[in-house]
């Protein structure tokens, strides 16, 4: 039947044909969905018994002709029909294609069919899939494909080739191949895949190779939450003595020695170098730490500040977005990236992760909610404040084996109430808190580090009594004469603690 003389009827018309047919159309459907359906079904074979006063035709009368868009859904280029050898609607095999589910990346919707009738559903889509064997079938060669796995609520997932977010090179991993392995959000998979057919947007997995680095089989590793989280035992060495101008290194290891496992704190104002602090740590750790893969998140940043930090980093990842990102994509990056080293600590290894910043996460989110939930004063949501707490809190070490040490900086100030709200909220979350000074940044000193506010609250765990003792009356003599309360105290003992650093070539000589 043509579409032309369906549209020229009413509501009431299309509904007596399409019940003629054997459907019943929901009341909330559009008068397009209910000629899109009787086109479907009469497309299928469907003979219409004439209704009285219906003032339709047979649809022998005006059936399409035999190869049009109108009698081969298949054929019509937003047709919704899901990929060959699919199962009840999602595709349950990896090498038959893309799932009917996953509309928003798959393919562009331009009907509803939830209140279309299951068994005409079901018989539609098995014609379509007859359609699909005869004009889609490919048999190319495979493509390599690597990336991390992202998860969807409905259980499949898209293989991430090219960073966190969304492409259209990402590979579709269906559901069957997930529940056999056990694969979780933050995967890193490499494996087949195929060409995206005709109705599809995205590539489709066909083999598994590895996951995670390791052979593509179904493993018993444990899940990250369920693991035993403890306080650190080893220290996390950070002086580099081939590198005498690694003096923000040295001087974090004297006033606030940090741990493998802990959660660390970098806070200050804005422009009191924050980023530089964080940048000379990820270079300690990987000079001194090759057992630690370093993972570096830049939310919000200046594209050349991701460039800079890229290079930086010379045996671990990155996963950065800039400043003129919308925050959906700051969110996904940084929950992707979280899951990616979740999935290394379960695996047993110890990794670094280093965050600029909390703030920026937190505005991100602030902005997606985007009035969800319930609010603090000045607008900011309760959700803005969680999420970041709960991915902070993923810092640990655990007594199974592995552990992930979480370095997160904090905005202090700022023209909004959000960072004084995150203030609030950290307070006593971190086990190492470094803290930065306004006026020592803008008199050129680096770092800018608030001696006296900085502090480790647990490095009598992993040091040793007559080294802990040393570093307090080290930090005793820094601030010596300083009087308290005193604007100029930080700045003097700032200048006392570098005067003497500069001076002596390692911190064991200016222990002794």
């Amino acid at each position: 039947m043509r579409r032309s003389t369906l549209q020229r009827k009413d509501r009431g018309e299309l509904n007596q044909i399409a019940a003629a047919l054997g459907a019943k159309p929901s009341s909330r459907a559009r008068k397009d969905e209910i000629i899109q359906l009787i086109i479907d079904l009469t497309a299928d074979g469907a003979r219409i018994t004439q209704p009285a006063g219906a003032g339709s035709v047979a649809a022998s009368d005006e059936a399409a002709p035999a190869g049009s868009e109108e009698s081969n859904p298949a054929a019509r280029p937003n047709s919704d029909a899901p990929a060959a050898g699919s199962d009840g609607g999602q595709n349950d095999d990896t090498g038959n294609g893309t799932t009917a589910n996953h509309r928003d990346e798959q393919r562009t919707p331009d009907r509803a069919e939830e209140e279309v009738d299951p068994g005409n559903r079901r018989r539609r889509r098995r014609n379509r899939d007859r359609d699909r064997d005869r004009d889609d079938s490919w048999d190319g060669d495979p493509v390599a494909v690597s990336g991390r796995l992202d998860l969807r609520d409905e259980g499949y997932g898209f293989l991430r080739v090219d960073g966190c977010l969304p492409n259209r090179n990402d590979a579709y991993v269906p559901v069957k191949t997930i529940r056999q392995y056990g694969l979780r959000r933050g995967d890193h998979l490499t494996g087949t895949s195929r060409p995206a057919n005709r109705a599809e947007k995205n590539p489709a997995l066909l083999t598994l190779e590895s996951i995670n680095g390791g052979p593509a089989e179904l493993s018993d590793r444990p899940v990250f939450e369920n693991l035993t989280p403890i306080h650190a035992v080893r220290r996390l060495t950070l002086e580099q003595p081939e590198d005498p101008d690694a003096i923000a290194a040295r001087l974090i290891d004297l006033v606030a020695p940090i741990g493998v496992g802990q959660r660390v704190l970098v806070r200050g104002p804005r422009r009191s170098g924050i980023s530089e602090v964080l940048t000379s740590l990820i270079s300690a750790i990987e000079t001194n730490e090759p057992d630690i893969f370093v993972m570096g998140l830049f939310l919000d940043q200046r594209p050349e500040d991701i460039t800079e930090v890229q290079r930086c980093v010379r045996h671990g990842d990155v996963a950065a977005t800039s400043f003129d990102q919308t925050p959906e994509e700051h969110v996904q990056t940084a929950e992707m990236t979280v899951e990616r080293v979740k999935r290394l600590v379960e695996s047993g290894q110890n990794v670094a992760m280093v965050l600029d910043s909390l703030t920026s996460l937190a505005q991100a989110y602030n902005a997606a909610l985007s009035n969800a939930g319930r609010a603090y004063s000045g607008n900011v949501e309760s959700g803005a404040v969680h999420m970041p707490k709960k991915l902070f809190g993923a810092g640990r070490n655990v007594s199974e084996r592995g552990s992930l040490t979480m370095v997160a900086s904090l905005v202090s100030d700022g023209s909004s109430s959000l960072p004084g709200v995150l203030c609030d909220e950290f307070v006593g979350t971190a086990n190492t808190e470094v803290c930065l000074d306004r006026w020592a940044a803008q008199l050129g000193l680096f770092p800018a580090i608030d001696i006296t506010a900085s502090v480790s609250r647990d490095e009598e765990r992993f040091l040793d009594a007559d080294e802990v003792q040393a570093l307090q009356q080290l930090r005793r003599s820094f601030t010596d004469g300083s009087a308290d309360g005193d604007p100029g105290a930080v700045v003097e003992a700032l200048e006392t603690a570098l005067s003497k650093l500069r001076s002596t070539p390692s911190n064991a000589e200016l222990l002794r």
